[in-house]
């Protein structure tokens, strides 16, 4: 693929991840390995009247660096004006866009208390814009960048040019961009998810049961939850998709009411590091223990970054049909791997999935059963042998999801039926 495919995803990611508004500014996080997509992005972004387009371009050696070498006095030290950007973004309620696409495995090695402790001053810095994300105060997107680094993860056996096309395939397949009118696409592709996340809304079942090989598993949902489809609409009427791609119709469990076993189906990268499957044990709501094929010390600071870490802030509906999980690719990376099939997040919630969320105080969210943490790590536990059963208060059962796939009742009855 020629740079055609840059401007054919620029595009996508301009008009229809970020519904990117005359005048508003545009601040973009990168790997330097993709400047080329940065590029593009930024020149569809001053055609369609941004007011200013800003980099943060991120380099994972520096940033391994920074991990290995300074000093232990320094460990929690950010300048002041580090975030400054992404913070003022989010609160004027204008675009950001996080590109994704550096070696999966850039930090692998790195000592695991060191870099828990150098994240978690990253996070308490950030939480005024992670706050005011989860909220959709301002549009956003997380989109990944086919890039050589990444592709040779990926496609091993195959030559790292060969490699990086195959990638860019894969990633135009995913995104929508192989349709004749990839707009036009995604929009009848949000149109049906939408219609199954407004019935799943106005149901409001009371738990799901989650049932496959090493996953048994209960999730209780709050009063007055919300499922949303793949879009999301600012504070400044932006109607946003905030990944690309995205095949889930996602929602919050009450934080306190999950129990059971759950079983990973595909690598996970935590931190720049692959931990393997992971497996975890759930008592009142809390991640009381864990297994990964590798490098548990990693998943052990992750799941520690702060006190509500261990618990849930996300479920999400995905079918076995999905692009992405057609293709039987594991991409080590969370947005296209959490797209192959159903997963769930331990940490913070959206406050988009209460009604009423976006204007409730985090003490207010999570009184409610919102869970509030700086974590939010999405893992995929979604495959052919996965079946979801929704329960009401009154004990009656409803299928979601038979061996993968949409149950017939539910895209029925959701209207989501295609053909």
């Amino acid at each position: 693929m020629s740079s055609s495919f840059e401007e054919a995803y620029a595009e996508v990611i301009v008009r229809v991840g970020l519904d990117l508004s005359p005048g508003q500014e545009l601040l973009i996080r990168a790997p330097v390995e993709a400047r080329e997509l940065v590029a593009a992005v930024t020149r569809i972004a001053y055609k369609a009247g941004a007011k200013c387009v800003s980099i943060d371009y991120r380099d994972s050696a520096v940033i391994r660096a920074h991990y290995d070498l300074v000093g232990d006095d320094y460990l929690t030290y950010l300048p002041p004006e580090f975030g400054a950007a992404r913070n003022r973004i989010a609160e004027i309620g204008d675009a950001t866009l996080s590109i994704l696409g550096a070696d999966p495995e850039a930090f692998a090695g790195v000592d695991s208390e060191r870099m828990g402790i150098v994240n978690r001053a990253v996070s308490e810095r950030m939480r005024p814009a992670m706050q005011r994300t989860m909220k959709d105060h301002h549009n956003w997107c997380v989109v990944s960048a086919p890039t050589a680094v990444w592709a040779t993860r990926v496609y091993p056996e195959l030559p790292g040019d060969q490699a990086l096309e195959r990638l860019k395939e894969s990633v135009a397949t995913a995104c929508r961009l192989d349709h004749p009118d990839p707009v036009a696409a995604w929009k009848a592709h949000s149109e049906r998810l939408g219609r199954i996340a407004s019935y799943l809304t106005k149901r409001q079942f009371d738990r799901f049961e989650y049932k496959a090989p090493g996953t048994e598993l209960s999730v209780g949902m709050p009063a007055n939850h919300v499922f949303v489809g793949t879009e999301g609409r600012s504070s400044k009427g932006n109607l946003f998709i905030a990944n690309l791609p995205t095949d889930e119709t996602f929602s919050a469990p009450d934080w306190r009411r999950v129990e059971g076993t759950i079983q990973g189906t595909r690598p996970s990268i935590m931190s720049g590091t692959n931990v393997g499957h992971v497996s975890l044990a759930v008592r009142d709501g809390r991640i009381v223990d864990f297994r990964a094929e590798q490098n548990e010390e990693v998943v052990q600071s992750e799941l520690d970054l702060d006190e509500q870490a261990r618990y849930f802030g996300e479920i999400a509906f995905v079918a076995e049909s999905s692009p992405i999980a057609k293709m039987q690719t594991v991409f080590y990376d969370g947005l296209y791997d959490e797209n192959a099939g159903c997963h769930l997040a331990f940490g913070n919630a959206y406050s988009t999935c209460l009604k009423g969320g976006e204007g409730m105080s985090s003490d207010e969210l999570l009184k409610a059963g919102l869970n509030q943490s700086q974590q939010h790590f999405d893992f995929t536990i979604g495959s052919a042998a996965l079946n979801i059963t929704a329960f009401a208060s009154d004990g009656t059962s409803f299928p979601i999801l038979s061996q993968g796939e949409w149950s017939d009742a539910l895209l029925s009855e959701s209207g989501a039926a295609v053909g």
